[in-house]
């Protein structure tokens, strides 16, 4: 079978990989639509995690369950799934402190295992089955399905670190994919006043779509005066930093713009910034409370079930981030040019393989 393979430093393409042997806990899964993310695009432009190296790539995509091994109890073949963005390992005794998913001796991008690939090929193997894959129910689609595992995970866990309370103010710095989810997840919870900062038309539309109530263009001036401005001066409840650029600069200003007593929710990877510089003032030379946080998605097939459920039952939708979508295996090359281009109509490019 074929897979998406980085063969060297700055370049990935198809080659004939082995089918995946699968244990008693995993499942074989044929991907029926796949999505293409930056960080595959960081990925093989940087070769930043060198495990990756004649590895398949992709951590994104959903499927049809074609074998399971023995000791697999909730899915079967024909199932319809989302495969996890990471594979945590839920047998790491962490786990049972909650932490299971800041194990990832599964990934294909930590491990040292080289037939341990991501999902851009034909068949692909999920460990853990039970654990790791979800159910897709009954009338959510593909396209709808394959946002789940990152975009959505990530941005609501996000917000989940931001402790929203009913009624609050919050802000969302970059509203691309991740961060649009964030303003979806920010209304359902709860909170009174959504302000979402970015420039495209496009995604500031899907903004007010998904619940901002207030749209800031940073290319039309300084954020922090700009937000300042339409809160009369008042410090917001809580700030989700979604956006690129360099790190010191947004989490400077998510930390200005947030009150003593707020939450900071770092969703963003700065790949190339190696420090984080912020003024002391902004906790008040360190006697005041803020508190700041890089939030890792939430991961597992309980999570990424109660995320379908929200699509499931009309609470969420997350068709309008797939604004290409394209068809056939041959088209994954295509949708990474797509997340590389600087093209202006671009969210998130989904390929249909099934």
């Amino acid at each position: 079978m074929k897979g998406y393979v980085i063969q060297e430093k700055g370049r990935a393409d198809w080659q004939e990989v082995p089918v995946p042997e699968i244990g008693p806990y995993d499942a074989l899964v044929r991907p029926t639509a796949v999505a293409t993310c930056t960080t595959d695009v960081h990925l093989i432009d940087s070769l930043s995690l060198p495990n990756a190296l004649g590895k398949v790539i992709g951590h994104e995509a959903v499927g049809v369950v074609e074998r399971v091994g023995d000791l697999v109890t909730d899915f079967a073949p024909g199932d319809r799934v989302v495969l996890p963005a990471g594979l945590a390992d839920w047998r790491h005794p962490r786990a049972q402190r909650g932490e299971g998913k800041f194990h990832q001796s599964k990934s294909p991008y930590f491990s040292d295992d080289p037939t341990n690939g991501g999902w851009f090929s034909e068949l692909v193997k999920c460990f853990d089955a039970d654990s790791n894959l979800a159910h897709i129910p009954d009338g959510v689609t593909d396209v709808q399905a394959v946002s789940v595992d990152d975009m959505a995970a990530t941005g609501f866990t996000g917000v989940e670190r931001m402790e929203i309370q009913f009624g609050e103010v919050v802000v969302v710095l970059g509203v691309g994919p991740v961060g649009l989810m964030g303003v979806a997840a920010a209304a359902l919870r709860g909170a009174g006043r959504i302000i979402a900062v970015g420039s495209r038309p496009n995604t500031m539309t899907l903004a007010t779509r998904y619940g901002a109530t207030d749209l800031v263009d940073y290319k039309k001036g300084d954020v922090y005066e700009q937000i300042m401005t339409l809160t009369g001066g008042t410090q917001v409840d809580s700030v989700l930093v979604a956006s690129g650029g360099n790190a010191s600069d947004q989490i400077g200003t998510a930390m200005r713009l947030t009150k003593f007593g707020g939450h900071v929710s770092v969703v963003s990877g700065f790949f190339d910034d190696e420090t984080v510089t912020i003024p002391m003032n902004v906790w008040n030379y360190g006697v005041m409370e803020k508190f700041l946080t890089a939030a890792q998605a939430n991961q597992g097939r309980d999570y990424m079930e109660r995320l379908l459920l929200l699509i499931a039952n009309g609470k969420l939708d997350t068709q309008p981030l797939a604004t290409h979508v394209l068809h056939g295996w041959d088209a994954v090359g295509q949708s990474l040019e797509l997340m590389r281009s600087r093209d202006q109509t671009v969210v998130k490019p989904v390929v249909i393989v099934g």
